[in-house]
């Protein structure tokens, strides 16, 4: 076990969509391994453990400690092109998203891109996050050495498309249905549990109409292979995006289909979207296990439609959620968690914070299957853990020491995008916010 850090101050942690534990005055008390030990009031923790003997660090008045948040749907090629507008999401895909990946074909521009992005995640409070890349083996490659170098917990691997719709589709994303295959297998053999398991690879299918049969079955037939891997991909963002698929697999009755034909459903498979889906498809996914990742403030950008939240929590269809960028306009999934309670808030439907804290945290790590060993404060996961603080909200007078139970729903609604202090991957400082210019430190 060796020496002991405890970390002092208010904690809260989410045990299930609705019902979540805190305390004002709480006790993290971490090992030398990054490992948790226990974790509850000070007084009760200080019983079973002499804490006077460990490291101890204090938090400052207006902060408090959350778990390592999960963003399980997001796009490292477009953030740069974030809050970009168009018409439709064709005209946006056109006029923005392609040929901004596109331009990771140059390395020198992937490797700074990637370098922005891994550390912005660590600077909003994500410690895992399910990334889509680009079809080029070069920039995948520089993707996984910098999420390796900050200490990021990625699931995450080549993009798969050879075709783009009813077109022919942007050259140099487009690719061959044997380089993809070849090449996502051989970024597997090199990626996958890497720097100490925190690197996961993904099969990723762009979505179904960017992949013929052969590339889909191809996948499918590696999904089997390595089952140890995820599936990432899209569904049933837009209607008419349903319509090309339609039109495209005529041998299929909905959308659901194409990805169940090809063997693409399971526990390990991230379904970004699914906001148009049927009750039978809902099923057929829930029967699947695999997840369904809701992304509100993409949603609300390419005006997508209303994501029946909590229809889906009622037929127990496991979710996640995601930050969409580029369509989503922040990398925070505090903004995420505020959507999701405005999407759904009229009618009987509403919800409140509780639900998307939990998605982002508690619920992410069972979505990817890591809830044995992440998620929430639990003795004997890892301690990923995220210092947030209302008094980086500068227009607030926020010194006072305020309740756990009332400081979540101001991180969530404040709107301001500093709320995160410090974030923690095993019990490591990755991130911490200076106050010094943009010169923050980073692992």
């Amino acid at each position: 076990m060796g020496k002991l850090t405890v970390y002092r101050g208010g904690i809260y942690h989410a045990l299930s969509p609705e019902h979540g534990e805190g305390w004002q005055d709480g006790a993290l008390v971490v090992d030398a391994s990054g490992t948790i030990v226990d974790c509850g009031l000070w007084q009760q923790v200080n019983q079973k453990i002499d804490l006077s003997g460990c490291e101890q660090v204090t938090l400052q008045p207006g902060q408090c400690i959350l778990p390592g948040m999960f963003d399980l749907h997001t796009h490292l090629p477009q953030y740069q092109v974030t809050g970009c507008e168009a018409a439709d999401l064709g005209q946006w895909l056109d006029a923005y998203i392609l040929p901004e990946e596109a331009r990771f074909e140059d390395t020198a521009y992937a490797a700074a891109m990637a370098d922005v992005f891994f550390k912005q995640l660590l600077a909003k409070g994500t410690t895992t996050a399910a990334v889509f890349l680009t079809s080029h083996v070069e920039a995948t490659t520089l993707a996984f050495e910098t999420a390796a170098r900050y200490g990021n917990r990625v699931v995450m691997g080549l993009n798969l498309m050879d075709r783009f719709g009813e077109g022919d589709g942007p050259e140099g994303l487009v690719r061959p249905v044997a380089d993809l295959l070849r090449d996502t297998e051989d970024l597997y053999q090199t990626w996958h549990g890497a720097n100490e398991g925190r690197l996961q690879y993904a099969w990723m299918p762009r979505y179904a109409a960017s992949c013929s049969d052969p590339l889909l079955a191809g996948v499918g037939a590696l999904y089997r292979k390595y089952p140890e891997a995820y599936c990432h991909t899209h569904i049933s963002e837009q209607l008419g995006e349903i319509e090309t698929v339609l039109r495209l697999f005529p041998q299929v009755e909905t959308y659901t289909g194409v990805y169940e034909a090809a063997g693409l459903l399971g526990p390990k498979t991230l379904l970004a979207h699914g906001v148009h889906l049927s009750q039978q498809e809902r099923a057929r996914i829930r029967e699947h296990q695999s997840t369904l990742v809701h992304c509100p403030s993409a949603n609300f950008f390419l005006k997508s439609g209303r994501f029946p939240l909590k229809e889906m929590l009622a037929d127990q269809v496991k979710l996640g959620l995601g930050t969409d960028v580029g369509a989503g306009p922040s990398l925070s999934l505090f903004d995420v968690m505020r959507d999701a309670v405005y999407m759904q808030a009229v009618g009987p439907a509403s919800i409140g914070w509780h639900v998307p804290f939990y998605l982002a945290t508690l619920g992410g790590a069972e979505a990817l299957g890591m809830a044995d060993r992440l998620g929430n404060f639990l003795p004997g996961k890892a301690a990923d853990f995220v210092v947030a603080a209302l008094d980086q909200i500068p227009e607030k007078n926020l010194a006072q020491d305020w309740d756990v139970d009332e400081m979540l729903p101001r991180l969530i609604y404040s709107g301001d995008c500093s709320r995160v202090v410090k974030t923690y991957i095993e019990g490591r400082l990755v991130y911490e916010k200076t106050n010094v210019g943009n010169e923050n430190k980073y692992a």
